[in-house]
């Protein structure tokens, strides 16, 4: 008869990837929001050049897709999972 090894019963490997990928994302998706919100504003000032606001409206647009990306990222990972 053989005897097999207790597995430990919480998996810390697995439990600290998870907490540094959330913290690492939390802080991401809110500094990308805050980035959108600022470019926001400056493509809403009235004494802003063209070039700014371009600028602004790319900026808006990266950060959205971004951010979008990442959602539909969790929605992957959750589903696989």
């Amino acid at each position: 008869m053989t005897v097999t090894p207790a597995t430990p019963l919480i998996d810390w490997h697995a439990l600290v990837q998870v907490l540094y990928t959330s913290v690492a994302l939390g802080i991401g998706l809110v500094v990308l929001f805050s980035v959108g919100v600022h470019s926001f504003s400056h493509y809403r000032r009235a004494d802003s050049s063209v070039a700014l606001r371009s600028l602004s409206v790319t900026a808006m647009g990266l950060v959205a897709l971004v951010i979008a990306a990442t959602v539909v990222w969790g929605f992957i990972v959750i589903i696989n999972k």
